[in-house]
């Protein structure tokens, strides 16, 4: 439950931050899309002075200034979907939790809709049985489940397809079988393709390359080819050293024009999130 000094600063947040109202055009029919993958880190962890009730405000203000056309969040827990879903009310949420019951973490995407109309979506689970609700697959330590959506945006008619995932932390082989089946429901869906995620894995690694070899490129290393300090999970202590392990990844049609990884500290010295936001401008060729 939100506590109404948080509910208030929010709500202020969204108020600068404000856009077209509803029904207006989002962006003009030539504009980038704003896309953000963030690992919120489930609520109800043990986190001391980073718990969620005392850096959900610090979560608010980064996603309200990267102002996403599309986010993509990992880890998220039902209150946390809940209040995102009234931090950004003109966007639609889509998907739901990775357990059976749809409980549990959620790699839920929100689509602005005023920039997009969302066309078709769903879930599905990263395992040898993709289709069947809560399964956990291959030597994964816990369900996984990626959401997509294929979009089509308003202004111009264009399309993409928006997938949205989260890598079993333990299982090198479940990792590499969900890039696999990811990469394989790319190749049998028309393009182009935006996949968001924490991938528990790094840019050297097997799941990785099997995501390159479907086509897809890093959107940060578009920009900063040659960046050594990238590593995205901090554990909220900061800094960028380490894997960068969360991604924005294109395919064909697409082009990256700027690429971030949000690691500053909040006003007060902390983070949002114990996984740095990553964040891509991305245009139609």
């Amino acid at each position: 439950m939100r506590s109404p000094r948080c509910a208030g600063i929010a709500a202020a947040l969204l108020a600068a931050a404000c856009g077209p109202a509803e029904g207006e055009p989002a962006a003009a029919p030539d504009a980038p899309f704003r896309v953000l993958s963030c690992n919120v880190r489930y609520g109800t962890a043990d986190d001391g002075p980073d718990a969620w009730p005392l850096r959900q405000e610090r979560l608010a203000r980064a996603i309200l200034d990267a102002a996403p056309d599309v986010l993509g969040v990992q880890e998220a827990l039902d209150f946390q979907i809940a209040w995102l879903e009234e931090l950004l009310p003109q966007h639609r949420r889509i998907g739901g939790g990775r357990e059976a019951d749809g409980g549990g973490e959620h790699a839920s995407l929100f689509v602005d809709a005023r920039r997009c109309t969302i066309l078709e979506s769903g879930d599905f689970w990263l395992s040898e049985t993709p289709e069947a609700r809560g399964s956990v697959g291959w030597d994964a330590a816990l369900t996984r489940i990626c959401t997509w959506a294929r979009l089509r945006e308003r202004a111009s008619g264009r399309e993409l397809t928006v997938w949205n995932a989260h890598f079993d932390h333990r299982g090198a082989i479940a990792r590499l079988r969900s890039a696999e089946l990811i990469a394989a429901r790319l190749g049998a869906a028309a393009g182009p393709h935006v996949v968001l995620g924490d991938f528990n894995a790094g840019e050297d690694s097997a799941p990785l390359a099997a995501l390159r070899a479907a086509g897809l490129r890093d959107s940060f290393r578009a920009v900063h080819p040659s960046a050594s300090a990238a590593g995205t999970f901090h554990g909220f202590a900061g800094g960028t050293a380490g894997d960068k392990i969360d991604y924005v990844l294109i395919g064909a049609g697409l082009r990256t024009l700027d690429a971030a990884i949000f690691s500053a500290a909040a006003a007060d010295g902390r983070w949002p999130s114990d996984h740095h936001p990553v964040f891509a401008l991305i245009g139609f060729h």
